[in-house]
């Protein structure tokens, strides 16, 4: 009764530690409010309750008179309070900055996502029938162009015939789909992302490139160089256990089932059908850097072919009338970038996966590496697991 009333009745801000008791019920009943029953999804509550506990520690601890009658374990216990005050009021923001309010997010686009693609299916299930129908891939079903040393014009003539040479081909083995595009927007599309491999290919094979992390192509390795056009790009190259064409096909033909083995990539839907090796994609990636980096949807123009040995899917971004900007997202840019497999032993395939995106949004460098840096490290790891399961 004494300690009750020395510490309420008698309160004083010098000598009482009452007031930390009534601190910590204004940060309970503060963040309840906005997080708990209005479902709030910004940090500044939190902030702003750190910053008023922190404040009100700091004077606490310099006008406290603490116990000097010699009795150490009020001392002790004085001590115990102001401290843990402080430490558990920054506790609470890192937890609900970094961990909670990241993974709430997480948790409600995934599940946005999982609806818009259930609701999709339902209304339009010819993306899926066009993966039905068509036919199983092969060796003999790629077409390979001849090697020429020309000057630059031939060289580009035998890029054209190559574009149009696949469709030809293959006509007879044309996916079914909803929203085929016209002659003239297929040949635009088919001159872009043409355009794009070279570029793209051109890049990966330069030199100047830095190790970012790994040591070695079994462990996986990212590297990265500044270039005049495109500012910073990554690229990882890694040894993967299982055959190239597996894998290829697997990538090409099952993309739309990608977010359920690549935590990066929450939606990959098909949008249009160029030919029977190109088509248009919209992808929503995954928010990255701990939680700092939010999610990014892309209009994607990929296109997949065999090319000197390689097993390629090229991919940049593109503008699509049906598909605007959706106002939960920014909407990112894929800039020219490929992904090349290459057979190296049985049952073993020698991955490199150009990188090339800007995240657009206000973002610090250091922000955008970390988060595109984490993409290529996330998708090796799951994708070797990926991987395993196909060759079982």
């Amino acid at each position: 009764m004494a300690a009750f009333k020395k510490e309420v009745v008698a309160y004083t801000f010098c000598s009482s530690l009452f007031d930390t008791v009534m601190l910590s019920t204004f940060r309970f009943v503060t963040l309840l409010l906005p997080y708990a029953l209005f479902r709030s999804k910004y940090p500044w509550f939190v902030a702003g309750t750190t910053l008023v506990s922190s404040v009100f520690m700091l004077c606490k601890v310099i006008l406290y008179k603490y116990d000097k009658t010699g009795n150490a374990g009020l001392q002790i216990i004085a001590y115990i309070v102001l401290i843990s005050s402080v430490v558990i009021s920054w506790v609470e923001t890192w937890l609900m900055d970094l961990k909670v309010l990241p993974t709430e997010k997480k948790e409600m686009e995934r599940l946005l996502a999982a609806r818009e693609r259930a609701a999709h299916e339902h209304t339009e299930n010819s993306p899926l029938l066009s993966r039905l129908l068509r036919p199983a891939r092969t060796e003999e079903s790629y077409y390979s162009p001849v090697h020429s040393d020309s000057d630059d014009q031939n060289q580009d003539s035998d890029d054209e015939a190559r574009s149009f040479h696949s469709a030809a081909t293959s006509r007879s083995h044309s996916r079914t789909h909803s929203l085929t595009s016209s002659m003239s927007q297929g040949t635009h599309y088919k001159t872009v992302i043409t355009e794009a491999q070279r570029i793209a290919i051109q890049l990966a094979d330069s030199d100047d490139w830095n190790k970012e992390s790994g040591t070695d192509e079994t462990e996986g390795i990212v590297y990265s160089k500044h270039t005049k056009t495109y500012g910073k790009i990554f690229k990882l190259v890694a040894v993967i256990d299982i055959d190239a064409l597996s894998l290829y096909n697997d990538l090409v033909d099952n993309a739309e089932a990608i977010p359920k083995w690549n935590p990066t990539v929450l939606e990959v839907r098909t949008l249009e059908t160029v030919d029977d090796n190109t088509e248009i994609t919209y992808n929503i990636a995954a928010e990255g850097a701990a939680g700092m980096v939010s999610s990014r949807d892309f209009v994607v123009l990929r296109h997949w072919e065999q090319l000197d040995g390689w097993y390629i899917t090229s991919s940049v971004s593109v503008d699509l009338p049906s598909m605007p900007p959706h106002p939960k997202y920014v909407r990112g840019e894929q800039r020219p970038g490929v992904i090349r497999l290459k057979h190296v032993d049985t049952n073993k395939v020698f991955m490199e996966w150009l990188l090339n995106s800007n995240l657009k949004g206000w973002l610090p460098q250091y922000l955008i590496d970390q988060a595109l840096s984490g993409v290529l490290m996330t998708y090796l790891v799951n994708l070797r697991k990926h991987a395993a399961t196909l060759t079982q």
